[in-house]
């Protein structure tokens, strides 16, 4: 794995990035990486590049590798918990991962490239022949490798939850992002600090104190609590990491629209993967209770 100043790179000349030969499609996936930079007029950035993406940052060379590397064993968490046949693949040739810290730089992609406000602080798009995830996220300058990978790893989690149900299926970011965290927590290490604070935080959510009650499934789409994201990542952490995983493809499933494109009731969904929402949510808080150990 290499990386190089993609910018500085002459035209055509962006598929010379350290692997010995790529495929077609990657090779046109770099090249429609140039196009949108362009489009967007974002300066000169870094290309790091893994067996299954290509990371785009504006992180020095030895620091874009190393981000790159958490970030392809998130990709590997992400695609394993999604129970993806071992032959299918999510899309063809590999994921870009836009890191654009720069507010201007990512407003002026998520407008020219993405064709959306910039409002969210990421953006997934897997559709067509250039998949790709771009996050705007800033963290202090002294922030670590791994701390600007826990902010990239999510949006690469939700791409490939998103490709797994079907890009044209209206996947509730609860669920997208809820997963995405949840893998790239796991991908991290379940023995590190971050690990132990989100631990904290479920517990907290699931079991309720400090004033606040117990959090229910319904809190993690309505969204009306402080901690909705901690109990989103938590309940997709149960869904496909905990004692539900084995029916984690009935839930992933029954988020499909119907014949009629019509789109799933989300209890229902949770309830197709993790069974009545009584008993989800009374397993849900014993698995929290019990340290929240993979299946």
């Amino acid at each position: 794995m290499s990386s190089r100043s993609l910018l500085a790179i002459p035209a055509g000349a962006l598929v010379v990035l350290g692997l010995a030969r790529a495929d077609e499609a990657a090779d046109r996936q770099r090249k429609a990486a140039e196009a949108n930079l362009a489009k967007a007029e974002v300066g000169k950035l870094t290309v790091a590049e893994t067996e299954n993406l290509f990371l785009l940052t504006p992180l020095p060379e030895a620091r874009a590798k190393a981000v790159a590397g958490h970030l392809q064993k998130a990709y590997a968490v992400a695609r394993k918990g999604l129970r993806f046949d071992p032959k299918d693949e999510p899309w063809a040739g590999k994921l870009a991962v836009y890191h654009l810290p720069e507010r201007a730089d990512f407003t002026r992609f998520m407008r020219a490239v993405a064709g959306a406000k910039p409002d969210d602080p990421y953006h997934v798009a897997v559709r067509g022949d250039a998949p790709y995830v771009l996050s705007g996220s800033a963290l202090p300058a002294k922030a670590a490798d791994a701390d600007v990978a826990a902010e990239l790893g999510p949006p690469v989690g939700a791409a490939l939850l998103v490709a797994r149900v079907g890009p044209s299926a209206k996947v509730p970011e609860w669920v997208r992002g809820g997963y995405g965290r949840a893998a790239a927590l796991r991908a991290e290490g379940t023995g590190g600090k971050r690990f132990g604070e989100y631990k904290k935080a479920a517990r907290a959510a699931a079991l309720g104190g400090g004033g606040s009650y117990p959090a229910r499934a319904a809190d993690a789409w309505a969204g009306d609590r402080p901690d909705a994201d901690v109990v989103a990542t938590s309940l997709m952490d149960y869904l496909a990491f905990g004692p539900p995983a084995a029916k984690f493809p009935k839930f992933l499933d029954a988020l499909k629209p119907d014949e009629n494109g019509n789109i799933p009731d989300i209890s229902a969904a949770v309830e197709a993967g993790g069974g009545k929402m009584e008993v989800f949510e009374a397993g849900w808080r014993r698995w929290v209770q019990a340290g929240m150990a993979v299946r």
